[in-house]
């Protein structure tokens, strides 16, 4: 990781940590001025949200018309706000991008897998990149495996390894002497996956809930002998089964995280494994039925709606 980006990221993490202290009347007003800072930031350097917005200057985010991601892709070289930045260019840059290779130099890109038909891309300079990564850092905090300067913390990341997967380019940003990050794809038969890790014997493992308790299965079987201080399952649920058996496995339970290329992080699990703690201080989620209408706290909704602070 760049020495400045690095600084920049410890400057975020003592930023988060700081905010887990507010009382819900800051959260909010934190909310209100960072939806002020960010309308105002796009009505004025989008060509795209000065229409979106229009005469919605006042208005409450409840009636702010909602951005899907087709439209999102369908109107981005007006939507991005760095001009001269067209899709096409980032399109054309993807298949050629090799691990953690910034886009002109200056910027950090991902796309979305296109799961639900349309693959997205986006883009963050390195102040908001850092904003990405400190995100990330969050769960590692809560689940006692933070990494510092003064300890190095060897990480594994078994996900994807396709250079333009979040995932992946937040595993190469912060592979270095004090993180060293060991990439692995999701792929790959279970069985070299375990070698891999034996050789690596990882502090820290993150990974989609299925292969996590596919190797936790390994380990059991005996077939794989590590002892991660802490295990973090994404991108899939992580259901009763597979947690008992990654506890069974490595003599600590997994912590649940809830995260996507859009946002980074939304919310995790804390050392209590009660339920997730939203990030409120950087994405305001909102839980609607199939008319983006809110429903209540104890109703299962049909769609996400998230509003990203940073």
């Amino acid at each position: 990781m760049r020495v400045s980006l690095l600084a920049k990221v410890l400057s975020r993490r003592r930023e988060l940590r700081r905010r887990e202290s507010w009382t819900r009347l800051q959260l909010l007003a934190h909310q209100e001025r960072s939806q002020a800072e960010l309308r105002s930031f796009a009505f004025e350097a989008s060509p795209f949200y000065r229409r979106f917005h229009q005469g919605l200057g006042g208005a409450p985010l409840s009636e702010l018309p909602v951005l899907t991601k087709a439209t999102l892709m369908e109107h981005f070289d007006e939507v991005v706000t760095a001009r001269g930045i067209g899709l096409q260019d980032l399109r054309s840059f993807l298949p050629r991008m090799a691990a953690g290779q910034l886009f002109r130099g200056k910027y950090y890109v991902s796309a979305t897998s296109g799961t639900t038909g349309q693959p997205g891309v986006f883009l963050w300079d390195a102040d908001e990149w850092a904003g990405v990564l400190a995100s990330y850092s969050r769960p590692y905090a809560w689940g006692g495996v933070d990494p510092r300067l003064t300890r190095r913390t060897k990480m594994a990341v078994v996900s994807s390894t396709t250079p333009w997967h979040q995932s992946a380019l937040v595993g190469a940003t912060v592979d270095s002497p004090f993180i060293p990050t060991l990439r692995l794809d999701s792929g790959t038969p279970i069985d070299e996956l375990a070698a891999r890790l034996q050789a690596c014997h990882p502090d820290v493992v993150v990974g989609y809930a299925t292969v996590l308790g596919l190797l936790a299965a390994e380990q059991l079987a005996g077939r794989l002998a590590i002892s991660p201080l802490a295990s973090f399952s994404s991108s899939e649920v992580l259901t009763d089964g597979t947690r008992r058996t990654i506890e069974s496995a490595w003599g600590r339970k997994p912590f649940g995280v809830y995260a996507a290329t859009e946002t980074a992080g939304i919310a995790a699990e804390c050392e209590y494994h009660s339920g997730m703690h939203l990030f409120e201080d950087t994405v305001i989620t909102e839980v609607v039925d199939e008319d983006y209408r809110p429903v209540a706290t104890d109703e299962f909704g049909a769609k996400v709606l998230v509003t990203v602070l940073g």
